[in-house]
């Protein structure tokens, strides 16, 4: 307060005044600071933790707020059927039963109802009442072959010469594990329920092998046709093992056969152990580096336009990049729409080829785009595959929807708890997926795998 002397009384005491307030004000802003340099803090830590759900690896389909090319976020859409949807009214069949329902007095006053003057129709779908399992006792007679001098035993397509359990109890249990995703003990319930069925999940989970062994010779065959199939689509997830982290991998062919391995792997080793050294055919993949050393490959579109979409506050340059790329897809689903024949097909993918190393040229001095520019030049050549394989999908979603019901069954059980375990769940896996997309009735074709196996076959 030097030099204040001379100044009032009331002016000093004013500007006092002033100065504790100031005072408290600078007080006020370092604690705001403080609480805005938390929050930021705390706003880094969110965003990454969101980018382990929301990243351009993620599908689509598990995003729950979408982005614009421009950073805006698009509410979630809409649920219900989408419009021209016909609706979930089913037909009415005919009935296997006629049953008259009649009656004599009224249910008021008691008097006699004669005749009816006419019928309601109500037809009614249900269930029929549980059943007891059937026991059956097979009486194998034995022989001694006279030609050679071996002795062989009849065989009966509904007898396993292995297991007290029967064809159609094996598929229904199988069914309820790998179809309707049950766990042991709740398959355990619903056959003592339904059927008076008594077993335990030791019996439920020997059941399972011994169906996981009939199911390998098929698994082998299967995996010959991925190999020399024409296309494959192929994808990677994780699969836990004891509680370490292994890896399912399944490819689907243009045939729609499905195979799923399971390794503590996700090295191209893997995909030479199905594939084989010499690979043959192209395969539909995104960009993992274990892919490269496949000879032809059609890089996911979805997992490109992704990557170009990631962005918070899109720039000018990312802006442009992004309308730029899903522009040439847009191109290039209406090209293949219209299946053109083989020649033309040649000369466009020559023609966008190189408009995209143009593309990348441009765009590739831009700092803000650099990144998402080197994930187009890393699969320059792989971009427009699909045009020399007339009915090949630009995206990877065909493997990803196969994948779909492994990562379901993965969040039910948790993990493995032996390594028969992941090689016994690929096998039936495998064979069902496949039966399954190739319109089969998947119920049917287990019973006759276990009929031959093991009921008919001789050893």
């Amino acid at each position: 307060m030097d030099g204040m002397q001379d100044v009032p009384v009331e002016i000093r005491k004013y500007i006092q005044q002033l100065e504790k307030e100031n005072h408290l004000l600078k007080q006020a802003v370092h604690q705001l600071e403080q609480q805005i340099h938390g929050l930021q803090e705390r706003i880094i830590q969110l965003e990454k933790r969101i980018k382990i759900h929301e990243n351009p690896h993620t599908p689509s389909s598990q995003k729950r707020f979408k982005r614009n090319s421009d950073g805006r976020v698009n509410p979630p859409g809409k649920r219900g059927a989408p419009l021209g949807h016909r609706g979930a009214t089913r037909m009415v069949p005919e009935p296997d039963e006629i049953i008259p329902v009649t009656m004599d007095k009224c249910p008021r006053c008691g008097s006699y109802l004669g005749s009816s003057l006419g019928i309601e129709q109500r037809t009614i779908e249900e269930l029929p009442p549980s059943q007891k399992i059937q026991v059956t006792r097979y009486d194998l007679h034995k022989y001694v072959c006279p030609g050679c001098g071996c002795e062989v035993t009849a065989t009966h397509e509904d007898c396993p010469m292995l297991g007290g359990l029967g064809v159609r109890l094996m598929t229904f249990i199988t069914r309820g594990k790998f179809h309707q995703r049950g766990v042991l003990r709740r398959i355990q319930d619903y056959l003592w329920e339904w059927y008076r069925f008594p077993i335990s999940p030791k019996g439920i989970h020997d059941v399972l092998l011994r169906v996981g062994d009939v199911c390998s010779s098929e698994y082998e065959q299967l995996k010959q046709r991925i190999r020399y199939a024409q296309w494959r689509y192929t994808d990677e997830t994780g699969m836990p093992v004891m509680g370490k982290n292994w890896w399912l991998w399944v490819s689907r062919t243009n045939n729609n056969d499905v195979i799923a391995v399971i390794r503590p792997s996700r090295g191209k080793k893997v995909l030479k152990e199905i594939l084989g050294e010499d690979v043959t055919g192209a395969d539909v993949t995104d960009g993992y580096h274990s892919y490269r050393w496949l000879p032809e490959v059609q890089r996911c579109w979805a997992h490109l336009l992704r990557e170009v979409d990631n962005c918070t506050n899109a720039t000018k340059h990312e802006q442009l990049l992004s309308k730029e790329m899903h522009k040439r897809f847009d191109l290039l689903k209406e090209f293949i729409g219209k299946d053109p024949p083989m020649e033309k097909r040649v000369r466009q993918k020559e023609i966008w080829d190189a408009e995209l190393q143009k593309i990348v040229a441009k765009y590739i001095q831009y700092p803000d785009v650099r990144v998402k520019v080197q994930y187009i030049e890393n699969g320059l050549g792989c971009w427009y595959t699909c045009l020399l394989y007339p009915g090949m999908q630009p995206t990877n979603n065909l493997a990803e929807q196969a994948i779909r019901e492994h990562v379901i069954m993965r969040k039910i059980i948790g993990t493995f708890r032996s390594e028969k375990g992941p090689e016994n769940y690929q096998y039936i896996a495998s064979l069902l997926a496949t039966w399954k997309l190739q319109g089969k009735n998947m119920s049917e074709k287990l019973e006759n795998l276990l009929r031959r196996e093991l009921c008919l076959s001789w050893s």
